[in-house]
Parts: C-alpha cells; sequence; structure tokens
C-alpha cells in the first residue's frame, strides 16, 4: 500500500477514483505464506497466529512470514 501511495504523491489532498481503486486493490493482492495462496488479509491472520504459537507455547519455531506474488488479484473489485 506504501508503494501505492508514494507512487500517487501530489500536490492534491483528495485521491482520485482511480488512485482510491489502486489501493483497494492491494488488499486482495495474492500472497504466498506457509505453501497457501492467499489474500493479505488471511496472510496477516496466519502470521499472527504463528507468533502467538511462538509466544505462549513457547515453541522453538520459525515465524510464518508471507511473500508477495507479483500482482494478482485474488478476488475481482467492483465499485
Amino acid at each position: 500500500m506504501d508503494i501505492v501511495a508514494h507512487d500517487n504523491i501530489g500536490s492534491n489532498i483528495q485521491l482520485s477514483k482511480n488512485e482510491r481503486r489502486e489501493i483497494a486493490h492491494v488488499l486482495h493482492n495474492a500472497y504466498m505464506i506457509d505453501g497457501v495462496k492467499v489474500n493479505v488479509m488471511s496472510a496477516i491472520d496466519m502470521m499472527v497466529e504463528s507468533l502467538k504459537r511462538i509466544i505462549l507455547d513457547n515453541r522453538d519455531e520459525k515465524l510464518i512470514l508471507p511473500t508477495v506474488l507479483p500482482i494478482e488479484s485474488m478476488e475481482g473489485i467492483t465499485e
């Protein structure tokens, strides 16, 4: 999302309809985590669960982190 916002920095305070749509698409981009392709919200959930297991269960395992895949929408966004 930071990349999209950075690329759209200008003198305008308000984002155009296309800029808002582009930012919304970031939330639906595909990520790979623990061998599964998911959207950003699912990737965050899986990462948090991994962290909880490590901390609460005192497990000696690596934190599961998502990998951002090339831009590929997980589901369509309509206006």
